[in-house]
């Protein structure tokens, strides 16, 4: 069952406790005679199934929104490397399911190994997908012990997704090595395009002032040719003057 696109569980145990007090105050209401008491009892076994709802609404939320932080931040492990010195880190694993249990309880722990070690990651909610054994997946979480503060180490299933092939640390790493040297090729190749650019505008630019400049010394020189044009004139009229 979804709500608001979050999928929430009850457990068939929580159905059963619930329609068990359901069915003593019904028992007991009809004993005494006194029918508010089946009525308390269908309350109280309404809470006991809106309980573990909201408690499933509210962990799957939770979960929604640590992924992202967890996926920016895991690394890619072997199971085997993982040891006590990385107990609350978040980790990223890839391997094949060999074991499914606690769907029953909405509580699902996959056994998954990836050719080095296995290890149990366990989710707190269900899940929206349907894994069986056999499945290649790819798990985020963090590294915790399975009861708090002692037993065998386990992976607190964050995210889950199925992959079509399982992929060592290595090739993992290789491919994000070629993304960032193939982002760094395209930066440097815009700056280069930019820098172009800019040095292109400023060629534009100082032809623009060079023109303007001729234009401005050539308009300068057109009034003294007028003047020198005139100047002959007058001194011909004079001479001419002088004459008669």
């Amino acid at each position: 069952m979804k709500i608001k696109g979050v999928l929430i569980g009850i457990s068939p145990l929580h159905v059963i406790v619930s329609l068990f007090c359901l069915s003593m105050f019904a028992i007991t209401g009809v004993g005494m005679g006194d029918y508010t008491i089946i009525g308390w009892g269908v309350l109280f076994a309404i809470v006991l199934l809106v309980i573990p709802a909201y408690n499933s609404y509210s962990v799957s939320k939770s979960y929604e929104k640590l992924l992202p932080e967890y996926e920016r931040e895991s690394k890619y492990y072997r199971i085997a490397g993982i040891h006590d010195a990385m107990l609350g880190k978040p980790v990223r694993i890839r391997g094949e399911v060999e074991k499914v249990k606690g769907k029953l309880i909405c509580r699902p722990a996959f056994t998954i190994n990836d050719g080095s070690c296995s290890i149990v990651a366990q989710h707190g909610v269900p899940i929206d997908l349907d894994i069986k054994v056999g499945d290649n997946v790819e798990v985020v979480g963090m590294v915790v012990k399975r009861f708090t503060f002692f037993g065998k180490m386990v992976i607190h299933l964050i995210g889950i997704k199925k992959t079509d092939k399982v992929e060592s640390p290595e090739d993992s790493d290789k491919k994000r090595r070629r993304g960032k040297n193939r982002n760094r090729d395209g930066k440097a190749d815009n700056a280069d395009k930019a820098e172009n650019t800019e040095n292109t505008d400023n060629t534009g630019n100082t032809e623009n002032t060079d023109n303007k400049e001729d234009t401005a010394a050539e308009t300068s020189d057109e009034p003294s040719d007028e003047k020198n044009d005139e100047t002959p004139k007058e001194e011909t009229s004079a001479a001419t003057g002088k004459s008669d």
